[in-house]
């Protein structure tokens, strides 16, 4: 079976039975098994560990073992390149691959040796952050990448549905989540700033098509598609604003947006793709009690603020935000901080609230973008959305895209995107970030 039929096979069907599409990633597993279950001894039962229009940079299989003598499991995610070559191109594959390695593999490693100096225990995760998957084995050999990571849906988390309003305590517990986890690189960075250095130049993966004339159309599509949502009669003031925000080339606009060194001395660490994919959450009688952060590829240094407003105006609704926006940045504020005392630095002196307002004020507008690139994805349903490989190849031949603005479109929810996006516009108006 080919890697592409593969993937249209994982995408359609989560139970599809299928088998890893190179014997690299069927050696790699396998050790890790036989280390895990410490027997020679077992069987190993693979399907798709994400439904269609759920992962968009790679390919994601479960892999279920069990020790046939004691009956001892292990389950396994492997996430795995695409090998059509237009898709890692026009996905950016490789980088992005290599920038999540290096979170496993370098960035977390520095984070939870800080925090043991600091005499915190990694178990605990009320007081450390260690709130990401388990990440077993890596792999960078060209073509071949892959990481291998525990399986959190065993242990009783899942990814909320996106089409699904979230309730307050699911934004709460993200807030916090982020607070403790931009807490490290203020800290490191105030004790110990040679550790954290390196990372400081970590290339923008966003910037890398910024020159591509393919993206320019995309996203000139997906802003005029924001633009058609919005009433100039009713609502003049953020129709001009709105239009004025995004004249120009999209990129530009992410690029200056993310640039660290322009939200010094507050940048930090990103996680960089907060959106609800890229979250599981456990609960408890309907309360989200517990949270993994995943996709860690676009990973940035930059200002903490792009991570808050990546989740608010994507994940959010703006009834949700009249009611909690500002107690969700208090949230987020007190946890740093409180994390902050525990890791040994200054919250005032590193970062006061009155820098988070000044930090809003600059980048808050990149809820904006981000709401334009995923509030298509977001309310599309996994039936509609398109077929990756293709799209992929229309992109890489320089195919006019025109055709393909209603590709990321569900006629079921085309409301929802509407009342997402116009909500989006005038908070960004009401805010003051635009």
């Amino acid at each position: 079976m080919s890697h592409e039929e593969v993937a249209m096979c994982l995408e359609g069907k989560e139970d599809a039975p299928v088998s890893l599409p190179k014997e690299s990633y069927q050696q790699i597993l396998e050790e890790i098994v036989r280390t895990e279950l410490d027997t020679d001894d077992y069987t190993i039962e693979l399907s798709a560990g994400s439904n269609k229009g759920d992962n968009y940079m790679g390919v994601v299989f479960r892999a279920q073992a069990e020790c046939r003598r004691t009956g001892k499991k292990l389950s396994v995610i492997a996430k795995l390149p695409p090998q059509s070559e237009a898709r890692r191109n026009q996905f950016f594959t490789r980088p992005s691959f290599e920038r999540e390695i290096s979170f496993y593999t370098e960035i977390y490693p520095m984070m939870a040796d800080f925090q043991r100096e600091k005499g915190i225990n990694l178990e605990d995760g009320t007081e450390a952050f260690n709130q990401i998957p388990h990440c077993y084995r890596t792999s960078l050999v060209d073509l071949e990448e892959v990481i291998m990571m525990g399986d959190l849906k065993a242990a009783g988390f899942d990814m909320f549905d996106r089409h699904q309003e979230q309730k307050y305590e699911h934004f709460e517990l993200v807030m916090r989540t982020l607070g403790r986890f931009h807490a490290l690189s203020f800290a490191l960075k105030d004790q110990h700033p040679e550790r954290i250095e390196k990372f400081k130049g970590m290339v923008e993966l966003f910037t890398t098509r910024e020159d591509d004339g393919q993206m320019d159309q995309w996203f000139s599509m997906l802003t005029t598609r924001m633009m058609d949502a919005l009433d100039r009669e009713k609502d003049p003031e953020v129709y001009e604003k709105v239009q004025k925000a995004i004249e120009g080339k999209f990129m530009d606009k992410v690029k200056e947006q993310t640039k660290g060194e322009l939200a010094e001395p507050y940048a930090v660490i990103c996680h960089g793709d907060c959106w609800n994919n890229n979250m599981l959450f456990k609960h408890e009688n309907g309360i989200p009690v517990d949270i993994r952060l995943l996709d860690w590829q676009i990973a940035r240094y930059a200002s903490p603020v792009l991570d808050l407003m990546y989740f608010l105006f994507t994940a959010s609704t703006k009834r949700l935000r009249d009611q909690h926006y500002e107690t969700l940045l208090n949230v987020y504020h007190q946890s740093l901080s409180d994390f902050l005392r525990r890791l040994g630095s200054d919250p005032e002196k590193l970062f006061p609230r009155t820098a988070l307002d000044e930090q809003l004020r600059q980048f808050g507008r990149f809820g904006l973008l981000m709401a334009v690139m995923l509030l298509p994805i977001i309310t599309t349903k996994s039936e509609d959305v398109p077929d990756l490989e293709e799209m992929a190849e229309k992109m890489e031949s320089g195919a006019d895209l025109s055709a393909e603005v209603d590709n990321f479109r569900s006629e079921s929810t085309e409301d929802i995107y509407k009342e997402k996006i116009v909500g989006c516009c005038q908070d960004m108006v009401r805010l003051g970030y635009i």
